[in-house]
């Protein structure tokens, strides 16, 4: 499958995405914080991943934002930090399968949500089996992000490999669709790869689009 998707930065408060990935300018959210719209999910455990260098900070360009775009479902905490990961619909008449993306964001002490790398399909539909808009890890206003996307399938593991070292990633399951699940690598992790899903027997699922991007 072919590896395409938005990857959205919001950083120094305005979004912006990444120079080479833009297609369109019609899916980005508003930046900046704003009250906290759904209750916390309950938190997954955070798997324990090898210390890695950082990937460079990368180049960005400026984009429009759209008006309606909101967060729906639970808001998943992912045990590294404040980083935070939840949907937000898409309403592009170009992409009638694509109804959302995964924003990761930060919640601050006051319980705002402050949105940092967005990822989403432009191809097909959002709801194909496999795995969409892997987002690997990057550099936003000074602080490294995870490396994180979403499994549609009976997922119950989803590993990766780092430093030729197999690793498991804290997984989710979207409050909105039973079948979604988010699924996030912390930074330390650094370059991920060779992502695989398992079911509850431990058989692996379709792979879909596993390809990790950056930027």
């Amino acid at each position: 499958m072919k590896s395409s998707k938005f990857r959205w930065i919001y950083a120094a408060g305005a979004a912006v995405a990444c120079a080479g990935v833009l297609v369109t300018t019609s899916l980005v959210a508003n930046a900046g914080d704003r009250p906290l719209a759904q209750p916390d999910a309950q938190p997954a455990a955070q798997p324990g991943v090898p210390a890695a260098g950082q990937p460079a900070e990368l180049p960005v360009q400026k984009s429009a934002a759209p008006e309606d775009q909101q967060t729906v479902g639970d808001i998943v905490k992912t045990g590294s930090g404040d980083w935070v990961l939840y949907a937000q619909t898409i309403k592009e008449k170009r992409l009638p399968k694509i109804h959302f993306g995964v924003m990761l964001g930060r919640r601050s002490a006051d319980g705002a949500l402050e949105d940092a790398v967005m990822a989403n399909e432009v191809e097909g539909s959002d709801r194909a089996p496999g795995f969409h808009a892997v987002q690997g890890s990057m550099n936003v206003n000074g602080r490294q992000t995870l490396t994180f996307g979403y499994y549609v399938g009976p997922a119950e593991k989803i590993t990766g490999k780092a430093h030729d070292k197999k690793i498991t990633a804290g997984l989710a399951t979207w409050s909105e669709d039973p079948s979604v699940h988010f699924f996030w690598f912390a930074p330390a992790a650094g370059r991920v790869g060779s992502l695989t899903a398992l079911d509850p027997d431990g058989k692996r699922l379709p792979a879909g689009d596993n390809k990790i991007g950056v930027g």
